[in-house]
């Protein structure tokens, strides 16, 4: 799948959604949870990369779930609130966007969260010519 994209910041925005999914799956119950699982696919969407990162953690909250994307706003205890914004950031530089949904508009039946990554395969990074992108998936809220 060849694509242009800075790999340092894609690796991070990856990082910190593959954390904020550890961090799910972890603050279930084990006697609730199982087997806690986090799966990572990644695809290509006409001249999109999209990478999804879904796990059958607590899941995201209904209401305001785009406010997770702004700085300082969190639903954990310990958590900073930047995470997700700089993974918001880091898409918009690479002309994409992040989108948050439900683990089981992904994977039917299975509970906890979605998060897709997507951006432009042939984009260069930081660019400030190109617009930002809007979501495709209506289900699925975004940072754009």
């Amino acid at each position: 799948m060849p694509a242009q994209f800075d790999r340092r910041l894609i690796s991070q925005a990856l990082t910190n959604i593959i954390k904020n999914a550890t961090e799910a799956v972890t603050a279930v119950p084990p006697a609730e949870l199982g087997r806690g699982r986090i799966h990572v696919f990644a695809g290509r969407e006409g001249g999109d990369i999209v990478i999804d990162v879904v796990d059958n953690g607590i899941g995201l909250p209904k209401e305001n779930r785009s406010r997770l994307l702004e700085p300082y706003v969190t639903t954990r205890e310990k958590g900073t609130g930047l995470g997700l914004a700089i993974v918001g950031r880091i898409m918009e530089d690479h002309g994409g966007c992040i989108e948050l949904g439900d683990a089981a508009d992904k994977i039917p039946g299975q509970r906890g969260a979605w998060m897709r990554l997507r951006f432009a395969a042939e984009a260069a990074a930081a660019s400030d010519t190109q617009p930002t992108r809007q979501s495709q998936s209506p289900q699925l809220a975004t940072n754009a």
